[in-house]
């Protein structure tokens, strides 16, 4: 139980970051939602089209990266939980490296949100609450990777090595 609660503000970051993909790939598709006058061809202009394009494949790259590191959470995040160690290859190492560089900045920017809310100031934009539940969960999933990343360290140095037998039976750590 446990650990789908813990995992909730990941899945929250995570379809909110596929759901503003979705977006954008329709308002890629749409090339005549502007009110700008086409040409007499009725053609778009072909600028247009590639900073549309290239802003979707910025866009899905992050997505990608970020994606594959908050998978990676939520597997570190069940095993620990399981008392398991998860095998952290190069792969998984940089994608919960992703996860913190995208997540940790949050944590210093909702401090100074909390601080200059407390003395009266209006600095939390409450107009989009999708907006603000994902901001929301950010810190949330910086504070549970270190924590993780911590208890996978923890058990790393608590474990017992595996003894086994080499090929002329002499045991071996």
């Amino acid at each position: 139980m446990i650990r789908l609660i813990t995992a909730i503000p990941v899945w929250i970051v995570l379809a909110d970051m596929v759901y503003g993909l979705s977006l954008n790939i329709m308002q890629s598709m749409n090339l005549y939602q502007n009110n700008t006058r086409l040409p007499p061809d009725g053609l778009p202009v072909s600028p247009a089209i590639a900073f549309n394009g290239l802003q979707l494949a910025a866009n899905g790259g992050m997505i990608l990266i970020i994606g594959f590191g908050l998978l990676v959470l939520l597997q570190l995040n069940r095993t620990v939980l399981r008392r398991q160690i998860l095998e952290i290859g190069v792969f998984r190492a940089l994608g919960l490296l992703a996860v913190l560089a995208f997540s940790v900045p949050s944590l210093w920017q909702w401090f100074w949100a909390l601080v200059d809310s407390a003395q009266g100031l209006d600095v939390i934009n409450r107009s989009n609450p999708r907006y603000l539940v994902a901001a929301a969960c950010i810190p949330y999933v910086a504070l549970l990777c270190l924590w993780r990343l911590f208890g996978w360290y923890r058990l790393h140095k608590t474990a017992v090595p595996e003894v086994f037998a080499d090929d002329a039976g002499r045991m071996q750590m």
